[in-house]
């Protein structure tokens, strides 16, 4: 029987290493992310007595390429670890489809294994818009293979490199809890009584694509009158490593329901949202699960899920969740009772 298997492989500019990675694709399964496995094939003549390493880097871009300027970079790169394969520091334990690969490649392959960092979040990328040149705000991990005298000894000449992804899993015990449930009571300084609010989900867990059912129960103690009603599906995002804090709203899709709900009336409604990739705006709004290749279909960014040890404070890059919105509105001078039901946006990853 012939075993088939895909290997990705990028050489230096010079040809003098050449990089093989087993996948690109690896899952953060919340309380560990697979590693990263390759082997890398060099030259002993020209690698000489200079030494060979293998580096993870995390690339964190926080603004627009098109606004830099005057040699200003909006890119934070971080080498969160390397590892020596040549000469070889100690014998390192090798998967099957390592040393398939060794044994096709020669005497001059070398197994390597890496770790993502614990506290980075998943690959993300904010959705360019009509208007947007170059790359926007997002996180992307690069594998490089490269010939120094010691680890900070990068030449681009004998480097080789591949982008991989950090993919976001969604544990299977989040699909067995129950579907969410929130209430809410509001007053007004305008006028007496309180708006009641109740929102509740039909499941926990959601697949781009596919339609949520949103049940509001909604009741005017106040003496007013409710004049509108609005569900929204948004997707909040911030960065947990600035200091201020700030969250991003940006709505996927919405339903309006203009109403007259008069005092003491009691309303029931049922709405469908669709969590799905709005038209371009503008300018980029929604982060998106990063693509590898142009032509790859891009889906919504998965919710960001972290282990229980970890502070969302320490969080190095993008933190993505979701909530349904529910919003009534009295008037311009009264106010609006705000309502967030959050759950979680899984992707199903091809295998």
């Amino acid at each position: 029987m012939v075993v088939k298997f895909q290997v990705f492989k990028k050489g230096s500019p010079n040809s003098k290493i050449t990089l093989y990675l087993t996948r690109r694709d690896h899952m953060d399964h919340v309380t560990h992310v697979d590693n990263i496995e390759g082997v890398i094939v060099l030259d002993p003549n020209y690698v000489n007595s200079r030494n060979v390493y293998v580096q993870l880097a995390l690339n964190f871009r926080f603004g627009r390429e098109e606004d830099e300027s005057l040699g200003y970079s909006f890119v934070k790169t971080l080498y969160v670890n390397t590892t020596q394969v040549y000469p070889p520091e100690r014998e390192r334990p090798t998967t099957e489809l390592q040393r398939n690969l060794i044994s096709k490649l020669g005497n001059f392959a070398f197994p390597f294994d890496m770790s993502f960092p614990e506290l980075a979040s998943p690959s993300y990328s904010l959705m360019l818009g009509w208007q947007d040149l170059g790359s926007l705000m997002g996180i992307e991990y690069e594998v490089m293979g490269f010939v120094g005298g010691n680890q900070h000894d990068i030449q681009q000449r004998s480097t080789a490199s591949l982008t991989v992804r950090r993919l976001m899993e969604c544990p299977a015990s989040l699909f067995e809890k129950p579907a969410p449930q929130k209430c809410i009571s509001r007053s007004f300084l305008t006028c007496t009584g309180c708006v009641s609010i109740e929102a509740k989900l039909n499941s926990n867990v959601y697949y781009p694509e596919e339609n949520i059912m949103v049940r509001v129960e909604l009741k005017n103690n106040t003496s007013r009158e409710i004049k509108r009603l609005k569900v929204k599906l948004v997707q909040k995002s911030e960065v947990p490593m600035f200091q201020d804090g700030q969250v991003r709203d940006k709505t996927i899709c919405k339903v309006d329901d203009p109403l007259s709900l008069p005092p003491g009336a009691l309303t029931t409604r049922e709405f469908v949202l669709v969590p799905s990739i709005p038209s371009k705006p503008a300018h980029g709004e929604i982060f998106l699960q990063s693509n590898l290749k142009g032509d790859e279909e891009s889906v919504l960014a998965p919710s960001t899920l972290i282990a229980p040890s970890i502070k969302k404070s320490d969080l190095f890059g993008v933190h993505v969740s979701y909530v349904v919105r529910v919003k009534a509105t009295l008037g311009t001078l009264v106010g609006d009772a705000i309502l967030d039901v959050p759950f979680v946006l899984a992707v199903q990853q091809g295998s």
